[in-house]
């Protein structure tokens, strides 16, 4: 990944959204960055600032009588008591504001992150001299399918929809195979959708003819296939 793919994971790492490889990614890029641990330092700083700075908003007269005039029927109210009830719905008003407010936070960094990664591979495809493989799902996976676009130089993005959520301590990694002999790519981890994407850099001996492949690998990848093959497809 570049440096602007690591200052969009800020924001959602800033409000624990990333999951477990991105969070490690990002980890290992922040001890090289300055600028970004500031960034981060600042976005967590902001995601903490939320909970004290929402301004209170009471229910509705309607949902508070409602309520109230619900537990009064078992339990009468004091007037201190009542005063309490209103500060506890005050609360819970600015709790749900903030709920509101992260969800929205997430929802728009997802979106951008989406488009930017639809365009870098639109990109790629349009590029002089940059070639396409499909891979198609194995009996592992058999609704799973990927496309791995890659230019002349070897920059590549691979995207994949349909594969089965890996399980804990489990990655799925690429490989580029030429003359029977597997080279190690990245490991990725889908989302709860499926879907998953990384960028590579396919290895000068695959990029005329190769074989490509994804199996289920121990997290952080291994340098020799040892799980099963879910995706498969060749050039």
């Amino acid at each position: 990944m570049v440096h602007d793919d690591y200052k969009e994971m800020i924001p959602a790492q800033a409000l624990s959204a990333l999951d477990a490889r991105e969070a490690r990614e990002l980890k290992e890029h922040l001890a090289n960055c300055a600028e970004c641990r500031r960034d981060l330092a600042e976005w967590e700083a902001t995601a903490a600032s939320l909970a004290l700075s929402a301004d209170p908003v009471e229910p509705s007269p309607e949902i508070r009588t409602r309520i109230l005039r619900s537990a009064s029927s078992v339990v009468p109210l004091k007037r201190s008591e009542r005063i309490v009830s209103r500060q506890r719905f005050t609360a819970i008003a600015a709790v749900i504001l903030l709920a509101a407010l992260l969800v929205v936070v997430l929802i728009l960094w997802q979106q951008n992150r989406s488009l930017r990664q639809q365009n870098e591979f639109a990109q790629l495809l349009t590029a002089p001299g940059s070639k396409v493989a499909q891979l198609s799902g194995t009996n592992e996976a058999k609704i799973a399918t990927a496309k791995l676009a890659y230019a002349q130089n070897g920059r590549a993005i691979l995207i994949a929809d349909g594969l089965p959520l890996p399980p804990a301590g489990k990655e799925y990694q690429l490989w580029f195979i030429v003359n029977n002999k597997p080279l190690p790519g990245k490991t990725f981890a889908p989302d709860n959708r499926g879907h998953g994407q990384i960028h590579d850099l396919v290895p000068e001996a695959a990029r005329n003819s190769a074989i490509f492949a994804i199996t289920l690998e121990p997290a952080g990848g291994v340098s020799a296939p040892t799980g099963a093959i879910y995706l498969r497809g060749e050039l």
